[in-house]
């Protein structure tokens, strides 16, 4: 509670020398003396005087002025506002608290819970070579069964909220054919240390198998949750349930009663992901990254389905000198049970105009269920070697030309990122326990001559490499790369190969 009272200048008392009928000096070093509930000060000096002029309805023996009703002598007066309770300009000049000597009331706001926002963070529309989501394909028993998506339409869709606790991010990817389409639509729950993860993916794709054409329709949903020990190590489970249908496309009267094939699998991936990598440009790193996984897939509705798999992708990365690197790779994975994986070693991954090699048979008593690519071997095209396990070990020296010799920096995004490599590349793929093992398809050759048939058995070489150089640039927002290579199958050098590709890394 706010007030003014009227004192004598030199005296105790509270009452002033009365100036005029109605106005009295007050010391400011006495008022603010008397109202912080001190005497006031008896002085003779005074530093600042004010006038007040004490309303005329007040008693004269009241000590308290009025402080509810004033304006400043310097306001004009608005005569819409004008009441009976406010006194007129000659009247009264004093500042007052506005609240009319109420305390003002503090309330804690209503606590509620927290209310999304989502916004969207990126829209991407490309043209693209690979697939959103990995996953393995229908073996259906033909070497070249295996698809490659090759050149289609991207569109991609992704939305979070304010503190990036919720996304959302849908995506399709047209073929060039409209029958191999893809469509993806992932929710990630990122508002606890553990990060969840729902995810629905549907995959179509054609392949080519005892002349018959098939079409694979794949349906997915994972669940998907993310522990992390660190900034850098994690720990990430995936449950999947996966609904297979291979359709024959009929071309005759026998392709037209080939049945539907229905499959209901069911899966879980365990894996451990360390990455403390530090980024220092497009596709030159810093630091150790490694994945190891282990997959246990089995068909529900059918006993003695089941598969596993397991590996290991670990890659090192070196400054050589300022921002030329040495980058390494190791990648090695098998797969065992009543159905299998096979791997086709040989290419790189997204390669623009893939090749498949057909002279290499596959085994027919592995129990193939699904198919995937081990790359890259540069040298060679896709079948190279094949088989249940794999392992390879890739090497390269990437150097940025441009940004090594410049000091400043570079305006144009096609210089800046110009690189030019030196790589070598090392691996092999077999059945059994071991790749020298007479077994492997590799090691047999069969000639048809009608109306012989014609088998070759030979101990062949099973580790195959390959050298070469290559450049690298983004070109129109992609990372284009291009290689030339030579690869060494059994001693042999064959003829260079040419290889372009839009990916990353290795």
């Amino acid at each position: 509670k706010y007030e003014f009272r009227k004192g004598r200048i030199n005296n105790d008392s509270i009452i002033g020398e009365q100036i005029a009928p109605t106005e009295y000096r007050v010391s400011f070093q006495n008022l603010m003396a008397l109202y912080a509930g001190e005497k006031p000060v008896d002085t003779t000096e005074i530093n600042s005087i004010t006038t007040i002029k004490v309303f005329d309805n007040h008693p004269k023996d009241d000590h308290k002025i009025d402080i509810d009703n004033y304006r400043f002598d310097d306001d004009k007066e608005d005569e819409n506002d004008r009441s009976t309770s406010r006194p007129a300009a000659n009247e009264a000049i004093v500042l007052s608290d506005t609240t009319k000597n109420k305390k003002p009331e503090f309330t804690l706001p209503r606590p509620g819970t927290y209310r999304l926002n989502f916004a969207t963070d990126y829209v991407v529309t490309q043209v693209d070579n690979s697939f959103m989501n990995t996953a393995y394909q229908r073996f259906n028993g033909s070497a070249g069964s295996y698809y490659n998506p090759g050149f289609n339409g991207l569109l991609k869709l992704g939305i979070s909220d304010l503190f990036e606790d919720h996304r959302l991010i849908g995506a399709m990817r047209l073929s060039g054919n409209f029958d191999s389409n893809e469509y993806y639509l992932a929710y990630h729950d990122l508002s606890k240390r553990m990060d969840k993860t729902y995810l629905f993916h549907r995959q179509s794709l054609l392949s080519v198998a005892d002349f018959s054409v098939i079409k694979n329709i794949m349906n997915e949903v994972k669940y998907l949750v993310k522990f992390p020990f660190s900034e850098v190590a994690s720990l990430r489970t995936t449950f999947n349930y996966r609904y297979d249908q291979s359709i024959t496309l009929s071309s005759d009267i026998n392709t037209l009663r080939d049945p539907t094939t229905i499959h209901h699998l069911g899966s879980a991936k365990l894996e451990y992901i360390f990455d403390n990598t530090i980024p220092k440009g497009l596709n030159l790193y810093h630091g150790t990254r490694f994945k190891i996984f282990a997959e246990y897939y089995r068909e529900l509705d059918q006993k003695e389905t089941d598969f596993k798999v397991a590996g290991i992708d670990f890659r090192h990365y070196q400054k050589i000198h300022r921002d030329m690197i040495f980058a390494a790779r190791l990648a090695a994975g098998t797969s065992w049970g009543s159905q299998r994986l096979v791997h086709y070693m040989g290419g790189v991954d997204n390669w623009l105009i893939p090749k498949f090699d057909n002279s290499i048979p596959i085994a027919n008593d592995q129990g193939y269920a699904f198919q995937t690519i081990a790359t890259p071997v540069r040298g060679f095209f896709q079948n190279a070697r094949n088989g249940n396990n794999f392992a390879l070990v890739n090497t390269e020296v990437r150097w940025p030309i441009f940004k090594y010799f410049l000091n400043r920096p570079i305006r144009s995004d096609f210089i800046e990122n110009f690189q030019a490599i030196g790589f070598g590349d090392m691996g092999t793929a077999f059945t059994g326990t071991n790749p020298y093992s007479e077994n492997n398809t590799f090691n047999t050759q069969v000639i048809y001559q009608n109306p012989l048939t014609i088998t070759i058995q030979n101990q062949r070489e099973p580790i195959i490499w390959g050298y070469g150089f290559g450049l690298r640039t983004r070109v129109w927002g992609y990372f284009v790369r291009a290689d030339w290579a030579w690869g060494v199958d059994d001693g042999v050098v064959l003829d260079s190969l040419f290889y372009l590709s839009l990916s990353l890394d290795f």
